[in-house]
C-alpha cells in the first residue's frame, strides 16, 4: 500500500467535501487503500470516522483526511480506527507491509515483528481489500468490489509487460512510471520491478506524494517510518 505524505494543510474547510479538490492535487486520483486511480466519485476519506461521537469533531480535520473509492469507504464506514492499533499509509510504511500476489490478493507480509501482522491486517479487514462481497455493499457497490479484484490482476499482466520491454531495452523509466500513473496500483508496479532502482525510483517520483522518507537511496524500504509529526505514526 503506497505510503503517503499528504502535507499541511492548506486552509480550514468549513466542509469536509471542500477538501477533496486539495486531496487529489496532493494525493492524485487515487483510492489510498486500494490505490486504483479513480477519475471520479473519490470520497474524502475520515480516517477516524465522523459517524461516530468520538471522532466528531475532527469532521473538518485535514489530518483525518485520505481518499477512498467506494468500496473502501463503505466497508470502512463508522467502524471505530484506534490509530495505535492499526497500520495507515499517512502514518506507516505500508508499502512494507503487503505482498501484492499475481492472483490480485493482498497479504501481510511475511517477518514482520510484534504486533505489526496483527495491525496490518487490521488495515486489510477494515477496507475489505480482499474481499468480493460485504454487507455494507448494494448491488453496483459489489460489481466495484469485483472489479477492484481484477483490476489487479490487469495491473499485474500490464506491469509484467511493461518489465518485459525494460529488460529487453525497450522502454525507459520515465515512460513506464508515466504508465504506471495512469492505471494506478503503485505497489504492484513497484513489485514488478523489485531490484531496478532507475525504474522504481521515478515511480516514487510520479505518484504525487508518495512518502519518499519510507524509500532508501537504492528505493529499499525503511521501516519504521520516520516520524512525520501525526498521531502514532512510524509503527512500521
Amino acid at each position: 500500500m503506497r505510503p503517503v505524505d499528504r502535507g499541511p494543510a492548506i486552509q480550514a474547510y468549513a466542509k469536509y467535501q471542500d477538501a477533496k479538490q486539495d486531496l487529489v492535487n496532493r494525493l492524485g486520483s487515487y483510492c489510498s487503500y486500494c490505490e486504483r486511480r479513480i477519475a471520479t466519485l473519490l470520497a474524502v476519506e475520515h480516517i477516524q470516522p465522523k459517524g461516530l461521537a468520538q471522532y466528531a469533531h475532527l469532521e473538518t480535520e485535514w489530518t483525518n483526511f485520505l481518499l477512498a473509492c467506494v468500496n473502501c469507504n463503505s466497508a470502512k464506514v463508522d467502524q471505530p480506527v484506534e490509530l495505535d492499533q492499526i497500520l495507515l499509509p499517512d502514518r506507516d510504511n505500508t508499502f512494507a507491509a503487503f505482498n501484492y500476489l499475481e492472483t490480485g490478493q493482498v497479504e501481510v507480509r511475511i517477518g514482520l515483528n510484534g504486533n505489526l501482522p496483527a495491525m496490518a491486517a487490521s488495515l486489510l479487514n477494515l477496507t475489505a481489500l480482499n474481499r468480493s462481497e460485504h454487507p455494507n455493499w448494494d448491488p453496483d457497490v459489489t460489481f466495484s468490489a469485483l472489479e477492484r479484484l481484477s483490476q489487479r490482476v490487469q495491473a499485474w499482466e500490464q506491469a509484467i509487460e511493461a518489465r518485459a520491454d525494460y529488460d529487453g531495452g525497450e522502454a525507459i523509466p520515465r515512460r513506464i512510471a508515466s504508465e504506471a500513473a495512469g492505471t494506478g496500483f503503485f505497489s504492484i508496479w513497484m513489485a514488478a520491478f523489485d531490484g531496478v532502482e532507475e525504474v522504481r525510483t521515478a515511480l516514487i517520483e510520479k505518484f504525487p506524494n508518495t512518502a519518499g522518507d519510507c524509500f532508501d537511496p537504492n528505493t529499499n524500504s525503511v521501516s519504521p517510518r520516520p516520524g512525520n509529526g501525526l498521531g502514532h505514526c512510524g509503527k512500521c
